[in-house]
This record gives structure tokens, sequence and C-alpha cells, in this order.
């Protein structure tokens, strides 16, 4: 069961890397706007306006999760986005690697920690058939 979870964990883990190093190679930025700034269940937002390379006037909101520091209403901001899907998965540009990397390293720990008690659980089921 361990190893079962353990397959799925690294499943999302690789589906997370692959998004995080598509965004890093194939993102652009821009600059843009704070608009409005708001809140749902608890997680701050701030909605952002910004014009793509080619023209399209794009409006996200960017939780705080997306932001280096939480920016204020007016304030001028850049930010990346995908050229695909300019409005999904738009960022605050000033972010450091590790950030953009945050979710996939949370995957890959959360399959290490169940590769480790895997391995734990199946060294506990030989030493108790050795005893038996």
């Amino acid at each position: 069961m361990i190893a079962l979870i353990t397959g799925l964990a690294a499943a999302f883990a690789v589906a997370a890397t692959f998004d995080a190093v598509q965004r890093d190679r194939e993102s652009v930025e821009a600059d843009g706007t704070v608009v409005k700034r708001w809140r749902e269940r608890k997680i701050s937002y701030a909605d952002v306006v910004f014009t793509t390379a080619t023209g399209t006037r794009v409006r996200a909101s960017l939780s705080k999760g997306d932001w280096t520091s939480m920016p204020k209403v007016g304030a001028r901001v850049r930010v990346r986005y995908l050229p695909t899907d300019p409005a999904d998965g738009v960022a605050d540009a000033r972010q450091g690697r590790i950030s953009r990397y945050r979710m996939p390293i949370v995957h890959w720990a959360v399959v290490v920690a169940f590769a480790i008690a895997a391995g734990w659980s199946q060294r506990q089921s030989i030493k108790d058939r050795r005893r038996d």
C-alpha cells in the first residue's frame, strides 16, 4: 500500500516538476498594474492587469504565494506568464528559483518520506518473518 502511495506521489512530483520547468523556460515577463486586492477563504489575492507581447490585455488573480511581497492597489509590478495561457499561472517576476520550484520540492519531499516509510515497512516485515 505504501508503495502504491509512493508511486502516486512520484507521478505528481514528476508532473509538478515538468510544469515548473516549462514555466521557467517558456514564461515571458511583462509590466502590469495591481487593480484589486481581496480575500477568499483566508487567502489573500491581488488582481493584476498586464499586456502580453502580442498586445492582449489580461487580468489575472495571483494568490499571496505567487508574490515575493503582496503589492498594494495601483502598484506597478513585473509578472511572468506563459504565452500559451497568459491568464493562468501568472507569478511575480521577482520570485527566485526556489519560490518558483516550491511545489515540486514539496512533492519530492513527500515521495522521499513515503519511500523511506516503504523501506522501513519492508525491513520490519523481513525482520518479523525471520523471527517466526
